[in-house]
């Protein structure tokens, strides 16, 4: 099954479903039959393509054709075994899913088909390394914990009496391994798997003495926040935070943490974090920090055309800006996986971020919620209007704002080709409209593509027309009429030279 049909799967529910294929048929007594059947445990095991056991694995089983009922759900042992308790008999789709191994659909009649063995269509790894001492000690009982951006849980082994750890039933993908014992850990070692390679990978992760991290998690009045999440994250990037959660006073502490740069993140559901900390950690063996989150906030309002009709499914945009730019926010960590998607309901996997977007209902309305404080920018675009931007909002922590009705106009279009002294198209010429007359408004801008054509949408009016590149100008502007919605006869704009360019 594609990713993209098993998020649509479970985000369209079942309402309306049409039972296919079900075990047993023949209408309300065979229903009577089937439910008066006690329920059994349907177990199997999960094997790569080689027959190799995989651990860690997610099985997701539901009644075919029935999609609104109960999911079930489980996770395969370190032997590849699962079980799933208490269903009952009627036959079921399997999804099975490991993070680089691929995704296996089938199904089973239960409990007429017995046990299951599910096989995966692809060859999975071990992984081994030693854990050291800073003078090449083999260390017996350090924790390993394995992350990356295709596991769904972090993996985990221990080093044995020569220091040997494994992993196994890996698949392709980028993973991040740390070590930790007692008072010590390992700095993050990454390792990627290749699709084609099954080359043997040793890795060897040397403790040193580490850094706990400790503080408290406010809201934006002071307040202790309860079960917050706080990750420590080495930098540039790790697949493998250190992670705790804060008690009835706000505080947490978590560790240990090898020497380095670090970024201190909280997070808690309607609240965002206004600052991330990146220390170099190191220098002290405990390091303090008060994270605060802020409320977010709530804009809504209502799209209208020129007639004041709704419009209807347009995408509503909020631009977060810091010092007069967008705030293009990355948040580091590993996205959900397909199944993990299918399972969550609608809106769940919204991260805290500078933009934030949400659709207009039939009505025109939108909502956008989870804005972060601060200055922000409603944005709408529509392919036959003039994009709708808005003054910057100022947002306290917790605002809700309603912008009333929102209209947007249908401009002119104006296009046209740029073009030299020889006739040819200039890429990357800068094409402005400026309101005749109007200093104080803002011109519209375009860049000419590589066929030296560009294309404007303006309000109606009268426009003076420039154009430029570093080395070319139009000689006069040209003033230009806009009366109508219909596009003007293409223009061509004629540059030579400058001045201080002529040999």
């Amino acid at each position: 099954m594609a990713v993209s049909a098993l998020v649509a799967w479970l985000a369209a529910g079942c309402e309306g479903c049409r039972s296919e294929g079900e075990g047993v048929s023949g209408g309300p007594e065979a229903g009577a039959r089937v439910a008066s059947r006690p329920p059994v445990d349907f177990e199997g095991v999960v094997r790569d393509k080689r027959g190799v056991p995989l651990p860690d694995v997610l099985i997701i089983a539901w009644p075919k054709g029935k999609r609104g009922q109960a999911v079930a759900q489980a996770r395969s042992g370190e032997d590849g075994r699962f079980l799933l308790p208490g269903l009952r008999p009627d036959r079921w789709k399997l999804l099975v899913e490991a993070g680089g191994l691929g995704i296996l659909e089938t199904e089973r009649q239960v409990p007429e088909d017995g046990r299951a063995v599910l096989a995966l269509d692809g060859e999975s790894r071990t992984l081994t390394g030693i854990v050291t001492d800073g003078t090449g000690r083999p260390q017996a009982g350090a924790r390993v914990a394995l992350g990356g951006a295709g596991l769904r849980w972090t993996r985990t082994a221990s080093s044995d009496a020569n220091g040997i750890f494994a992993v196994p039933g890996l698949g392709s993908g980028r993973f991040t391994l740390r070590a930790v014992l007692g008072q010590r850990a390992s700095a993050p070692t990454v390792v990627v798997f290749e699709g084609a390679s099954l080359r043997p990978t040793h890795v060897r992760l040397t403790l040193q003495p580490g850094i706990f991290v400790e503080g408290r998690v406010v809201d934006d009045t002071g307040k202790p926040l309860v079960d917050a999440t706080v990750d420590v994250m080495a930098m540039p990037s790790d697949d493998l935070p250190m992670s705790a959660r804060s008690g009835r006073d706000g505080r947490f502490r978590l560790g240990p943490v090898a020497p380095g740069k670090h970024q201190v993140l909280a997070r808690l559901d309607d609240y965002v974090l206004l600052d991330a900390p990146e220390p170099r950690l190191g220098a002290r063996p405990t390091e303090s920090f008060e994270l605060r989150l802020a409320r977010t906030a709530r804009v809504s309002g209502r799209v209208l055309d020129e007639s004041g009709q709704p419009m209807v499914g347009l995408l509503v945009y909020s631009i977060c800006l810091i010092g007069g730019r967008d705030d293009l926010v990355v948040i580091p960590g590993p996205l959900p996986l397909a199944a993990e998607a299918a399972g969550l309901p609608v809106g769940t996997l919204l991260r805290p971020g500078g933009v934030r977007s949400g659709p207009t209902d039939k009505t025109g309305r939108f909502s956008l919620t989870g804005l972060a404080p601060g200055r922000t920018r409603i944005e709408i675009l529509h392919p036959d209007k003039l994009p709708l931007r808005r003054e910057p909002l100022l947002l306290a922590p917790g605002d809700v704002r309603d912008l009333g009705d929102l209209t947007m106009l249908t401009g002119a279009a104006l296009t046209g080709k740029v073009v030299d002294e020889q006739e040819r198209p200039v890429e990357g010429a800068v094409v402005e409209a400026k309101l005749a007359g109007r200093t104080a408004h803002y011109p519209v801008r375009a860049t000419t593509d590589a066929n030296g054509q560009f294309f404007l949408r303006v309000p109606r009016g009268d426009y003076v027309l420039s154009a430029q590149t570093e080395k070319l100008v139009l000689a006069a502007p040209q003033a230009v009429s806009l009366r109508r919605n219909a596009a003007t006869e293409l223009r061509i704009l004629k540059l030579a030279p400058r001045a201080n360019s002529r040999r």
